[in-house]
């Protein structure tokens, strides 16, 4: 086996033990030092972009649309919670339905998205403003915004330290960031696969509709941030999931949580602000 030459984008050691190398040349390694898991080599970028090009997003808005309008309302009910009505950006922001949901309740908007197909999308049939690109290449002045939110979007990037970074350029002091991304340690969900499907839950491969980079922990979520200047406020379940059948199975890591405190749920919703 050829050894592995990088480096942990969350730690910076290189000492790794292999997970999945089922599918060369792609290995799904873990960090022996901070446990972060990720794909390495990367996918090229024209790959990764053929993943999400205009029959993904179209797809996705016709068949999404109205089964994700009450996740959206409880994502936006639990912000507003902490915050009301100021300046949001959403990162990597889709069909751009929760920023109409914010721009609806009030809020000032802003958004970005890598598809050139959703961009246009946002802009001309919603009429929301959104930079199609890297956040790095938007140039936000510094102190921008109050709240930025990331809904699954960090597994996706090639260096999460890098945007944690920008994001907390552009936030205004004390500004709130809301991160929500898979979990890597949903036992439960993936004791339930193995048993339904007869083989283990893999957490990569190069078929797959959308393809994660990175997977995080309660533990390396809370590390990044740490290391890019935020104070972890609250981890919680997210209740991202549209799926029936995965939503049965994944109220049972939920109350599992609220009984012992175990994060073996579906996926982590993230409470930070910039210190």
């Amino acid at each position: 086996m050829k050894p592995v030459e990088t480096s942990c984008n969350l730690c910076g050691q290189n000492s790794f033990k292999v997970r999945e190398d089922d599918d060369p040349p792609f290995r799904v390694l873990e960090c022996l030092n901070c446990r972060l898991v990720f794909v390495h080599p990367f996918p090229d970028i024209a790959t990764l972009a053929v993943h999400y090009d205009a029959d993904y997003y179209r797809d996705w808005i016709c068949q999404q649309k109205n089964k994700r309008i009450r996740m959206w309302e409880g994502r936006l009910n639990k912000l507003e919670k902490r915050r009301q009505g100021e300046h949001l950006l959403d990162v990597g922001c889709g069909d751009g339905a929760f920023l109409k949901l914010a721009q609806e309740r009030g809020w000032e908007i802003s958004g970005t998205e890598h598809s050139s197909f959703a961009a246009n999308y946002v802009s001309e049939a919603l009429g929301i403003p959104v930079f199609c690109g890297e956040i790095f290449d938007a140039g936000y002045p510094e102190n921008s915004f109050d709240v930025v939110t990331m809904w699954h979007v960090l597994e996706h990037l090639t260096d999460p330290k890098r945007y944690l970074r920008e994001i907390h350029r552009i936030l205004k002091p004390s500004g709130l960031l809301v991160i929500a991304v898979p979990n890597v340690n949903d036992y439960i969900m993936q004791a339930a696969y193995r048993l339904g499907k007869r083989r283990p839950l893999k957490l990569f491969s190069k078929d797959d509709r959308e393809i994660h980079l990175y997977h995080f922990s309660d533990k390396t979520l809370r590390n990044y941030l740490r290391n890019t200047g935020f104070e972890c406020l609250k981890i919680a379940p997210d209740y991202g999931i549209t799926e029936y059948s995965k939503k049965m199975v994944n109220s049972i890591a939920v109350v599992l949580y609220y009984m012992s405190g175990l994060r073996i749920f579906n996926a982590l919703e993230v409470y930070a602000t910039r210190i």
